[in-house]
């Protein structure tokens, strides 16, 4: 009997050793786990920061890190929610998953503050206000063409004129007119699948509110094309600031009566027509600019729609942005085959506010 209790006690010892190294083990692989099953996402700057208006908001930066997949910065998916035309604090979140599935969010504050009245400022003065238009040598042979100033120039006034060398193509369209093709042309671009820019004066935003609110919904983006279509350096003086200040202020508020939303701060001067002192101005109150690298004479209503195609298809090349009327019945005619044979080119579309 001594023998049999010897044999038990031995028995149970092991079961408990056993029982012992497996929790040990268990233990120690689920705290490896914990440390290292999420990834970290790190800000750069502050957490929290303040903006007066018209000031624009530029994004610090960020880096984001996973202990098994490394650097993962590329895969943080940032969600911006800031109104500028409506003083208050907003939140941009950031948010990042690793290969396992794992997700982590981090969130940054902005306080919009409202300035007081924007005044003209003395260095204005300074700057020349030659106006010009804006051209291009419109090269037919697929070669990214030379505008009249060139997009690292541009860029220091907040201004565009191409995208970077890829295979991606910008619709843009101006309406000054209170009837043109514009709905027919949204129509075909969501049937398409395709974004697009509309650069639009206060009098059809006022006029077309319906149609405002499914462009919106459908995820193209609208910008400022002032509220009379007038070449606003002729208004970048102290005498008519005020004035200058209107044609952009009525168009936001036109716009954002209809919607509830704000406007895309983006910004194409009407007709063409620049000077170096109005696109100073136009970043000073927020906005980017934005000018073309492909476009035709395209607002003569006897062009056909096998015209306005080989004219489309002439300029095409890497990071065009493309000037559009809709009042051609033929741009809205080839629209639909443009975008066809660019998709099978390779070609994509996004919206210019993307450029980056």
């Amino acid at each position: 009997m001594k023998k049999r209790h010897l044999y038990i006690i031995l028995f149970t010892l092991i079961i408990i050793l056993s029982i012992s190294i497996f929790l040990f083990f268990k233990f120690t692989n689920n705290k490896n786990s914990i440390i290292n099953e999420y990834p970290i996402i790190n800000l750069n700057g502050k957490n929290i920061i303040d903006i007066d208006l018209p000031q624009d908001f530029i994004e610090p930066g960020y880096l984001a890190y996973d202990e098994t997949d490394g650097d993962i910065t590329n895969k943080v998916i940032v969600k911006n929610g800031i109104d500028f035309n409506t003083p208050g604090t907003y939140e941009i979140s950031y948010t990042v998953t690793n290969s396992i599935g794992n997700s982590v969010e981090v969130k940054r504050f902005i306080t919009i503050k409202k300035t007081n009245k924007v005044e003209y400022k003395e260095d204005y003065d300074k700057i020349d206000n030659t106006i010009h238009g804006w051209g291009t040598n419109n090269k037919k042979d697929g070669k990214r063409p030379n505008t009249d100033i060139s997009n690292e120039e541009l860029k220091k006034y907040n201004a565009y004129a191409m995208g970077n060398d890829e295979k991606v193509i910008y619709l843009t369209f101006d309406e000054g007119n209170l009837e043109s093709y514009l709905p027919e042309i949204v129509n075909i671009l969501n049937k398409n699948d395709i974004k697009a820019t509309f650069f639009l004066c206060r009098g059809f935003i006022k006029n077309n509110p319906e149609l405002m609110k499914e462009m919106l919904e459908k995820g193209h983006s609208i910008g400022n094309h002032t509220a009379n279509h007038i070449s606003m350096p002729t208004l970048a003086n102290s005498a008519s600031f005020e004035k200058y200040l209107k044609e952009l202020s009525l168009t936001e508020e036109t716009f954002k009566a209809i919607t509830g939303k704000p406007m895309d701060r983006i910004y194409r001067e009407p007709r063409g027509e620049y000077s170096l002192r109005s696109l100073s101005i136009i970043k000073d109150l927020g906005y980017r600019t934005y000018f073309w690298s492909a476009a035709y004479k395209d607002w003569d209503d006897k062009l056909t729609k096998e015209q306005a195609l080989q004219e489309m298809l002439n300029h095409v090349h890497n990071g065009a942005i493309y000037l559009l009327h809709p009042n051609s019945k033929g741009n809205y005619l080839a629209l639909d085959d443009f975008i066809n044979q660019m998709k099978q080119q390779g070609y994509t579309f996004d919206l210019v506010k993307n450029i980056e």
